[in-house]
């Protein structure tokens, strides 16, 4: 996750350094298999990441491993850190997206799809 200048005097907010694109696949997944994914935020600032339609149990955040069950479907990536989860994509085949859960991030593209066959 990280932000960035602009065409104009806009800001952009970007996932793996790309703007969002309802056209292109940014994460293909297996229904049936178990991820972990670590989200890194390089930005100056905290954001929320959602992921819809699966839940996301945390494993480590900041540095730090979680202990106990802690299971999500936002989870905040505080400014300069990174947050590690497992995600069962269990079943729900088909494409959705995650994006920053501040709107106006998502809006100026902090955003991606994730295909799941």
């Amino acid at each position: 996750m990280s932000m960035g200048m602009g065409g104009g005097a806009g800001m952009r907010f970007l996932i793996d350094g790309r703007a969002f694109d309802a056209g292109r696949t940014d994460q293909s997944v297996t229904i049936g298999t178990v991820e972990d994914w670590t989200i890194v935020n390089v930005s100056p600032m905290d954001h929320p990441f959602h992921l819809h339609v699966w839940p996301m149990q945390v494993l480590r955040t900041g540095g730090a491993d979680v202990t106990g069950l802690d299971v999500r479907d936002v989870v905040d990536v505080p400014a300069g850190t990174s947050v590690t989860v497992r995600i069962a994509f269990d079943r729900f085949p088909g494409q959705t997206v995650y994006h920053c859960h501040i709107l106006d991030h998502e809006d100026l593209g902090m955003m991606g799809v994730v295909d799941a066959a």
